[in-house]
């Protein structure tokens, strides 16, 4: 470090930035921004001129810089915008340029209610977007609509319809990805095969890319006898230019600034450095944006190059080596410097990355190099364009065909978890270690064998956890739906899964959460009832696991007759099977057993006869002295039964998950005093239609001294028993009942 001061000051940048967020300093770190005194969110009139633009069949989206919000005769200036607005509620046609003027509500951007749900609020205050606004009118006040930002978006527009156009079958969005920056065209099945290749990262705009780009057009430029500064620094500009032009992400940005570096080193005849070129780029793009330092483009970007120019090197020996050897090193290399970065973000790692990247990181160049010169030619000679594209639409077409290949392969990816964040800091200090030993002077021949032991202890870290012999009960936040997941001793169940206020709620709440926990299996998938607010979200699911889009496997699911949605019902079997499960029918009587723990089936009967909520499978979790009662939507007839088996049997149950949301229809007196609950927790969405929870069930449950929870309030809810003490806390905020 002492030689290079600058990696030190980079490192004590972050450090700093890391202490002053966790600090609470709004400018570093997460905390929401506030409202200028006087205003407020509700009705708010916003004036910002309009940089970006996307839109669907329903929603027109804009960002918005230079943003005033107007309050009286008063004029504040605040944080950019996300806009969301009704097409039919636009009175103009906007484009990137154009100063317009809003009103709507504003939203602080939330954060995820649920363990490895994406996170809005990190990924936008990154990108120095802070407000949310739910528009309800729209129109054009002034400003340029020829400026540079409307020509990016038009000349992005048309050469993205362009290679669409001239590119074969579905190569066309993975080259819009690769050049245009436009990664929403790749799809989602094309992101799922590059994703199990372990070569997502081609889709980025990256040192790759800027390496062929800058490079050859400054190689170019040389050849065509410019002197060094003059061809440098047209590279320069015109790579500043694309950066730009491409969005400005970290990866492209941070390959920008590494290129001016190494062009400006050569003109004025000094030695590049990569490691201070890295550091001085790192603390230019977080003197922009601290936020990036949350960043997994931002972290997976960096880590990347710090393992091929630190890591590396501890790799290679003196004697020579082969071409193939040196790859297979550089891969490996690669991977355990991003390896803790990719586990944290994604829970998920490709187990054929290494050898797949062998291929296709050499043939890069050369998808590059035909997707450029084909769009280019394609201008004037569509013809030729499409003859250009030829060679790199091919090698993508083999890079989706060993996706698909792999596709078919169990465990070609595997599922990590999330690991915490000290097993990282340590995982680090071991490979630091390991690369101090291995890039001394003298590597003792004694001890040869040993030298990769701090690397095994590192993994060994962070791929294996210790199961406790804690039962841990997860409610999540699926907004107006139920989902519930219980985990014990290696085995996982879950009960319910759906929502009708959050589409794809099992993409992207329910299968995050699993990965995000390590879990790899399910053991056995509970669904109450039939109703869509509890089963899509499990749907989604089994259709993920039939198409192999994840390495999850579910082992059995429990269903039960539901009275008037037979179809359903058949459907929901024939989903099941077609996934690979096996299907069970659960009536009262039934159980599961493992270890202390017992899930017992209290109803419906064999027999049952009736509507759908009424059928309501309802569920006995007991641990110990723990008892929880899982309850569905069950009312009526449903209700009644279950309060005389719990009043023959005298069993209280401490956690009480509230029936259909909070209806007043469900949760009697007489119920409640059967169960004698402590806590409850009620799944509802906010501002839910049904105007769940009503007021009705909260007095009853006030009056019965039970302690509710609500998921629209407290995020997911943890609960956590050795069965003698439980435990109970909050995604949103930490709490703890005894």
């Amino acid at each position: 470090m002492s030689k290079r001061p600058l990696c030190a000051f980079a490192l004590l940048f972050m450090a700093v930035i890391w202490c002053l967020s966790l600090a609470g300093v709004p400018f570093f770190g997460n905390a929401p921004p506030v409202l200028p005194e006087g205003c407020s969110p509700d009705g708010a009139v916003l004036e910002g001129r309009v940089y970006e633009t996307k839109n669907n069949s329903f929603y027109t989206i804009l960002y918005l810089r230079q943003v005033k919000i107007l309050s009286d005769s008063n004029q504040y200036s605040m944080e950019q915008v996300k806009v969301n607005i009704k097409n039919e509620l636009a009175k103009s046609t906007v484009m990137p340029g154009m100063k317009v003027r809003l009103t709507g509500d504003l939203q602080q951007i939330p954060l995820p209610s649920n363990p490895g749900q994406f996170n809005e609020r990190s990924y936008y205050y990154a990108r120095k977007v802070k407000w949310y606004l739910e528009g309800r009118s729209l129109e054009a006040v002034g400003g340029d609509a020829r400026s540079f930002d409307a020509l990016r978006c038009e000349a992005k527009a048309f050469l993205k319809e362009k290679i669409l156009q001239l590119a074969p079958g579905r190569t066309g969005g993975i080259f819009c990805a690769m050049m245009l920056g436009e990664k929403q065209e790749i799809g989602r099945e094309n992101q799922m095969l590059l994703r199990l290749d372990g070569v997502l990262h081609i889709a980025a705009i990256s040192g790759t890319h800027l390496s062929f780009l800058g490079w050859g057009l400054y190689r170019i430029l040389r050849k065509l006898r410019l002197p060094v500064p003059g061809a440098g620094g047209i590279s320069v500009f015109l790579m500043i230019q694309y950066g730009i032009f491409t969005g400005s992400s970290a990866s492209a940005m941070r390959a920008v600034i590494m290129f001016s570096l190494a062009v400006g080193a050569m003109a004025v005849g000094r030695t590049y450095d990569l490691l201070s070129a890295l550091s001085l780029s790192a603390v230019l793009l977080l003197l922009e944006s601290p936020g990036y330092l949350y960043d997994s483009g931002f972290l997976l970007s960096f880590g990347a190059i710090l393992g091929l120019a630190v890591v590396y090197p501890a790799f290679v020996e003196k004697k020579e080596e082969s071409r193939l050897v040196l790859g297979l090193k550089s891969g490996l290399a690669l991977q355990l410097a991003t390896i803790p970065i990719q586990m944290y973000f994604f829970y998920e790692l490709p187990v054929f990355g290494i050898l797949v990247n062998l291929l296709v990181l050499p043939t890069v160049g050369i998808v590059l190099a035909s997707g450029l010169f084909g769009c280019l030619s394609g201008l004037a000679v569509p013809l030729l364009g499409r003859m250009l594209m030829l060679p790199g639409a091919f090698l993508l077409e083999v890079y989706l065909k060993i996706g698909e290949w792999l596709q078919g392969i169990p465990f070609a990816s595997v599922i990590t978890g999330r690991p915490h964040m000290w097993k990282i800091i340590v995982y680090y200090i071991l490979l630091a270690v390991w690369v101090r030993y291995c890039r001394g002077k003298e590597r003792g021949e004694k001890y040869r064998r040993l030298r990769y032991l701090p690397v095994l202890l590192g993994c060994f870290l962070l791929f294996v956890n210790i199961p406790d012999e804690k039962l841990r009960i997860t409610f999540l936040d699926v907004g107006q739906g139920d989902c519930s997941v219980v985990r014990f001793e290696g085995k996982t169940y879950v009960i319910d899964g759906g929502s009708s206020s959050v589409s794809g709620v099992g993409n992207y709440r329910i299968l995050p959460f699993l990965k995000c926990m390590g879990i790899r299996k399910v053991d056995g998938i509970f669904l109450s009832h039939m109703d869509d607010d509890h089963i899509n979200g499990i749907a989604e699911l089994l259709e993920a696991v039939k198409n192999r889009e994840t390495s999850l496997r579910i082992d059995k699911i429990f269903l039960s007759e539901c009275g008037e949605k037979q179809e359903k019902l058949a459907e929901m079997k024939q989903t099941g099977e077609k996934a690979g499960c096996r299907i069970f029918y659960l009536y009262s009587g039934d159980r599961i057993r493992k270890g202390e723990m017992e899930l017992r089936c209290l109803y419906p009967y064999i027999d049952t006869k009736g509507e759908s909520n009424e059928n309501s499978q309802v569920l006995r979790l007991t641990c110990g002295k723990f008892g929880a009662l899982f309850t569905g939507d069950t009312e009526g007839s449903g209700e009644t039964a279950v309060t005389g088996i719990l009043e023959q049997e005298q069993t209280a149950c401490q956690l009480l998950k509230v029936a259909h949301h909070g209806s007043k229809n469900s949760t009697s007196i007489r119920f409640l005093e059967a169960v004698k609950p402590v806590a409850g927790i009620i799944s509802c969405g906010e501002g839910n239609r049904y105007g769940h929870p009503h007021r009705e069930l909260m007095e009853r449950l006030e009056e019965e001294k039970v302690e509710v929870f609500q998921t629209k309030d407290w995020g997911a809810v943890f609960v956590v028993t050795d069965g003698k003490r439980t435990e109970v806390s909050f995604q949103h905020k930490k709490s703890m009942v005894n």
